[in-house]
């Protein structure tokens, strides 16, 4: 799920993979911004407003700017 407003940005102008790329079950608040060539795990959440640059692990919510990892999700709460 991505809401309003998330941008899904590269970050240089060579002809590689320069985009980010989502797991499965992964929510992305309004206004974050998800650069370069990171990946974002599965059964993720990452808060509004949040700029991630690094790789953010499977089963994990991150927030801020820069994002940082603040709770791992145990895999058998999670409803989806």
């Amino acid at each position: 799920v991505l809401y309003h407003g998330t941008t899904l940005g590269g970050t240089s102008t060579s002809r590689s993979k320069r985009h980010p790329t989502l797991g499965n079950h992964v929510i992305v608040g309004s206004g974050a911004k998800l650069l370069g060539n990171i990946t974002i795990g599965n059964n993720c959440k990452i808060g509004a407003n949040s700029v991630v640059i690094h790789d953010i692990p499977h089963n994990s919510v991150a927030v801020g700017a820069p994002a940082k990892v603040v709770k791992k999700i145990d895999v058998d709460d999670v409803h989806i």
